[in-house]
């Protein structure tokens, strides 16, 4: 299915329908003058502050922690760091290259050290998001389509997507989805045509935004996303609109996802898997699991007739994992009766 380009600027990998395994979290670039290790040094605080809020997802949680023991030493997890002279987005050919440092950050040091700060951690793995874009300007409606964003509103959103770690991509509005879905029933925000339209898309979350734009030319957003039956609201205006309604977005979106990582407060649960047809099998779900960071330790107890049986412990709550594992698209929650002791997944092939 064809994928709006702002997506590709996150460099992600498509693992399945729900979710995206998001790449370059861990990595962010900044504007520098020059090629010194004294403004290395000087600069790369600006730049971890980048990378946290893409791994933590809620920009109000790292506003209200104090972060200055992993800025202090913000040179400590680095990893890598490279230069790149970068285009100039202006109307002036004259205007030089821009000079940006990226730094790549050790993720396992990092982790480490956003837990003990008591923040939380936003998997790699993250719901795919469909935007539907409808504009009023000045009184010219339309519903705008993949390939014919605004230039000004697709720099935006690139950047909003870019800084925030969030996979999103935007309808083809063809014939089937202007039959399926009006401008004035997006407009008006009606979910039911909304999801119609937006089942051949198979997103998890589904957002609408609705922009005003006066014969000033000032710009007013109404945001809507639709999850799992669930509606929530809000409005951005201004020059920045886009970000700040992304970045919004974002932020609800980590909330729904992540929870505070309780070393101190691990328990042990036992899964039986079904459909698990070999080794190759357990090695998948045993993968999986083990780089979801709530679960520290994954041990096999049985495999068998087609049922894997093994113990994690668990550093969340147990509704927080079944909302990662309902995005991933590996397993699937039974809903059969069974033990209270032990919870049942189906292995999806």
């Amino acid at each position: 299915m064809h994928r709006l380009i702002l997506i590709l600027i996150l460099s992600f990998v498509s693992s399945n329908s729900f979710a995206v395994d998001i790449t370059g979290l861990y990595q962010a670039q900044l504007p520098v003058m020059t090629q010194t290790e004294e403004e290395r040094k000087k600069i790369s605080a600006d730049v971890l502050k980048e990378v946290l809020l893409k791994v933590v997802g809620d920009s109000a949680a790292l506003n209200s922690t104090n972060l200055t023991p992993i800025l202090n030493q913000s040179d400590q997890f680095i990893r890598q760091y490279q230069y790149h002279r970068m285009n100039k987005l202006s109307d002036d050919l004259t205007q030089p290259d821009i000079l940006e440092l990226q730094l790549i950050f050790n993720e396992d040091k990092l982790n480490q050290s956003i837990t003990e700060l008591g923040l939380p951690i936003w998997e790699k793995s993250r719901p795919e998001v469909l935007l539907w874009l409808a504009i009023d300007n000045n009184g010219r409606r339309t519903i705008v389509a993949e390939d014919s964003i605004d230039n000004a509103m697709s720099h935006s959103l690139k950047q909003a997507l870019t800084k925030r770690g969030l996979p999103l991509f935007m309808p083809l509005i063809d014939l089937r989805d202007q039959m399926q879905l009006s401008f004035a029933d997006l407009w008006a925000g009606f979910s039911e045509p909304i999801l119609k339209a937006s089942q051949r898309y198979d997103a998890q979350i589904i957002v609408t935004a609705r922009v005003a734009i006066n014969e000033n030319g000032a710009m007013k957003i109404r945001w809507q996303s639709i999850r799992n039956d669930k509606t929530e609201q809000w409005q951005s205006n201004g020059n920045d609109a886009f970000y700040a309604g992304i970045s919004e977005l974002a932020d609800r979106t980590s909330r729904q996802f992540t929870q505070v990582v309780r070393n101190q407060d691990t328990q042990r649960y036992d899964l039986q898997i079904s459909n698990v047809k070999g080794y190759a099998d357990y090695i998948r779900v045993k993968q999986y699991l083990s780089k979801l960071h709530t679960i520290s330790d994954v041990q096999l107890s049985n495999l068998a007739n087609d049922k894997l049986e093994i113990s994690i412990l668990l550093s969340s709550d147990l509704s927080k994992l079944n909302q990662m594992i309902a995005i991933g698209r590996v397993l699937k929650e039974q809903t059969a009766d069974h033990s209270t002791d032990v919870i049942y997944y189906k292995l999806i092939l």
